[in-house]
């Protein structure tokens, strides 16, 4: 969208009082029916894929967070409009037609309001998988101006769809209808009667669901609505593989006058990593998986590593390079970042295909240095790694963007071979996290976080050494040296959406117990991006014990 003469939104935002509508109109019906048969595809775009087409051609980025999130820090040129109030701003909007990427934290917010749009007829939004946790885990940069654009004219639209959309828009519940593995695990004890629906694909379900749900593909949802239950307030709890389909449901029942929907946030993956069971797995999976416990594996993993915590600095790779035993390189950045320029030999696995081309690897002993551009998709591929068996992969600390050593822009061609046999159960969990996660890892940055710390409620957990936390700390942080981590899991926040910022110094540590607790159900875990070095850098606030 051009920069013109402009109107700064966001703090002139005004909630309607509407009352969500029953959506039974025939007109809305239609809509509904019209937009199910343009999918899939489901509208996902990955935050590399954004950065891309933002210097290729005209976007509207449209921020569906709220102004306190949005204030610290957003993409370029991205305006905001929280969530709730996405109906009443329409004329913020240009026409139907216009290019639309849709941006919340993670987003889950971004699909339901780009599920919204497209049922009013905007036919070009998408959703920035990952959010800005994906834009700011890819180093993309961000900006804390504000970002104004020309008020118009919102397009004419069927009443009584609008009614509908705007109205559920504005009655959106606090945490956006979500639910957490575990949570909807103990709900599902204390209420039996919740229906689960699974929308994944028939190939999907074929594989396992949760126990007692009923499968309705999403690409057939609105031609399936005579499976849905007659009872309008009936407790309803959606999910597909990792949530955005889920999103896409969870918004058509509403529209048709459902009261009681949420969408299970994470998907099946997320269940699956909370280590709960499913049903339907085929036979042989099921034996295999029947005693898995990810939580043991971890603490096996965490409490036997060495001193190193199996990081490299770059002059160190440069150095093993040079002698007899040369490291098999595995850059993790996008396509493109590695076709600008790659350390010379190093083969490139974008980090989300890492788990699904294993068959590209050496042997699990041979000696592996997994690089990124700043060292924390490189110790998350890692850890992934580590927890499947190769022993001796490690990550190379802070980068590509502190390389000197020799570089290229010419692909070096994987040879393939053959994968490794890994414990089903442990490759799911493994697999489920790298590939369905979005582009990129939460990361906040320091200066953003004290500001968060002053307005909201955030655990913090310094993973360094004793000696490290002696030296000075963040003042509330909980002291559980990433060895320790899960065998100390009593000291994690009980609730799994709570609002967790792991540190150490600098971002390597905390970003193996990020994942951790991510693969264990914690859903909001972020890494403070350049560790306790970019705080104590940035003169903010150290405690001492």
């Amino acid at each position: 969208m051009r920069k013109l003469g402009f109107v700064l939104l966001a703090v002139m935002l005004v909630f309607a009082l509407v009352v969500p509508v029953a959506a039974q109109d025939a007109a809305v019906v239609a809509q509904l029916e019209a937009y199910s048969e343009t999918i899939p595809p489901y509208g996902t775009i990955s935050a590399a894929d954004v950065a891309t087409a933002i210097a290729e051609r005209e976007l509207v980025l449209l921020d569906v967070r709220e102004v306190e999130e949005y204030e610290a820090g957003h993409v370029e040129g991205a305006f905001n409009v929280p969530i709730r109030t996405l109906g009443e701003n329409l004329n913020l909007l240009p026409d139907t037609e216009a290019e639309i990427i849709v941006i919340c934290q993670g987003g889950a917010r971004a699909m339901l309001a780009q599920t919204a749009l497209r049922v009013l007829g905007y036919s070009n939004a998408q959703t920035m998988a990952g959010g800005m946790g994906a834009w700011v885990g890819e180093d993309l940069p961000t900006v804390t101006d504000p970002f104004m654009v020309e008020a118009g004219e919102a397009p004419e639209f069927d009443a009584a769809v609008y009614e509908a959309v705007n109205g559920y828009l504005v009655n959106l519940p606090q945490g956006y209808g979500l639910t957490n593995a575990n949570a909807l695990n103990e709900a599902l004890f204390e209420n039996p009667d919740i229906l689960l629906i699974d929308v994944r694909s028939p190939d999907e379900w074929a594989n396992g669901y949760i126990a007692g749900a009923e499968h309705i593909w999403v690409n057939e949802f609105m031609a399936s609505v005579d499976a849905w239950p007659e009872d309008k307030d009936a407790a309803i709890v959606i999910y597909c593989a990792s949530g955005y389909r889920g999103g896409i449901a969870t918004v058509m029942m509403n529209l048709m006058g459902y009261t009681n929907v949420r969408n299970l946030s994470g998907g099946i993956g997320a269940w699956i990593a909370a280590g709960l069971p499913l049903e339907g797995v085929p036979e042989e999976a099921a034996e295999e998986t029947a005693e898995f416990d990810f939580a043991a594996v971890a603490d096996e993993y965490l409490s036997s590593l060495p001193e190193t915590f199996n990081a490299v600095r770059p002059d160190g790779l440069a150095e093993e390079l040079e002698g007899d035993d040369v490291p098999f390189l595995v850059d993790v950045r996008t396509v493109d970042e590695y076709t600008e320029s790659h350390i010379e030999g190093a083969i490139n696995i974008p980090l989300q295909e890492l788990t699904q081309n294993l068959d590209l690897l050496p042997a699990q002993d041979a000696n592996i240095v997994v690089y990124c551009g700043s060292g924390h998709r490189s110790a998350l591929a890692m850890e992934a790694l580590n927890l499947l068996g190769y022993s001796n992969t490690r990550s190379m600390l802070t980068g590509f963007a502190n390389w000197s050593g020799a570089t290229s822009d010419v692909p070096v061609e994987a040879e393939v071979g053959m994968a490794p046999e890994i414990d089903p159960a442990l490759f799911e969990a493994v697999d489920g996290y790298i590939s369905s996660i979005p582009a990129g890892y939460f990361i906040v940055r320091a200066d953003a976080l004290n500001e968060e710390l002053f307005e909201n409620e955030i655990f913090l957990i310094d993973v360094r050494t004793d000696g490290e936390f002696e030296a000075g700390y963040i003042e509330g942080a909980v002291h559980i040296p990433l060895e320790q981590l899960v065998a100390r899991m009593d000291e994690w926040p009980e609730d799994m959406a709570a609002a967790i910022v792991v540190y150490d110094n600098p971002t390597h540590r905390s970003t193996m117990a990020m994942e951790i607790m991510q693969i264990l159900g914690y859903e909001n875990v972020r890494t403070l991006g350049g560790g306790f070095g970019a705080w104590s850098s940035a003169d903010l606030p150290v405690a001492t014990p």
